[in-house]
């Protein structure tokens, strides 16, 4: 789930049992340290073995330098860290992390906070700055701006941003696509099996998607992602089940071709109120 904007009291009669619980960023909606600790103490009732969460742009006081650049002080910001160091659930920071359940099952999962600068707000980038390439990857109009930790390595089963990549599940009410490109390439490089994310609450849903290497990789954008029909979700039964899932067929298709990435937005919130359900996804993981 993501962009749960402080409402997650009104949320929890659709969050389905799970080995792993997913936030993909916008805990909060004014991001203040004590908005942060209710979010908090609510997800510490949700059934699930490992809960994982990261920032997202209305988390303020989580991003010290913008924080404090708009008046925030830096107690508030150290009051906010200390709620999120919390042995029950792990907020992660931008990197590689890897964990095992207690089924054996192990995963590796990248995660990011950062999305490109929109308005005012925290944990931005510029457009024109690709953090999660390495320099030969990066095309000759932007500049490399990755790190050791930024950069998404080879070889990660899940990656969870807050924003999307361009193109998918990002288009917004006014038509725009604000996901970010360098991301895009980035998933087309690695080709982890999950995506999720969301801060596009509009783009919400989920795609599969599929690699052509015969394609010929361009700067002008072909990433040889091929880019399945958007899957259908009827909002009532999800409601009735309490989450989303995909269709058997499609569900059936992912399991069986393990070089398909599926992408989900899953943002709870729609223009103003919650109205989306969190996703259900089933991976397999080697043990």
């Amino acid at each position: 789930m993501s962009d749960t904007h402080g409402r997650q009291n009104e949320i929890f009669q659709w969050t389905p049992q799970s080995d792993v619980l997913l936030h993909c960023g916008d805990l909060t909606d004014d991001g203040s340290p004590e908005a942060i600790a209710q979010a908090i103490d609510a997800f510490l009732k949700v059934d699930a073995e490992l809960k994982l969460f990261i920032a997202g742009n209305h988390d303020i006081s989580l991003d010290k330098e913008y924080y404090l650049s708009e008046g925030g002080t830096e107690e508030n910001h150290l009051k906010a860290c200390s709620f999120i160091s919390n042995a029950s659930i792990r907020f992660l920071e931008e990197g590689t992390h890897e964990f095992t359940l207690t089924s054996g099952a192990h995963f590796k999962i990248f995660v990011s906070p950062w999305t490109p600068i929109h308005g005012s707000s925290a944990f931005q980038y510029r457009s024109n700055e690709d953090r999660f390439n390495g320099a030969s990857i990066t095309p000759s109009w932007a500049r490399n701006v990755g790190t050791e930790t930024s950069i998404i390595p080879e070889g990660v089963d899940i990656v969870m941003t807050h924003g999307p990549p361009k193109f998918v599940l990002d288009k917004t009410a006014d038509g725009s696509t604000p996901g970010c490109e360098h991301l895009r390439r980035a998933i087309a490089r690695v080709r982890p099996r999950l995506h999720c994310f969301g801060h596009v609450h509009k783009g919400y849903g989920a795609r599969r998607i599929r690699y052509d290497d015969k394609k010929k990789l361009t700067e002008e954008g072909d990433d040889r992602m091929d880019l399945l029909t958007q899957e259908w979700v009827g909002k009532n039964q999800a409601r009735r089940k309490g989450y989303a899932s995909l269709p058997p067929n499609s569900a059936e298709a992912f399991k069986k071709n393990k070089e398909e990435t599926l992408m989900v937005n899953a943002a709870i919130m729609g223009e103003n109120d919650p109205e989306n359900m969190p996703w259900l996804v089933e991976l397999d993981l080697p043990r």
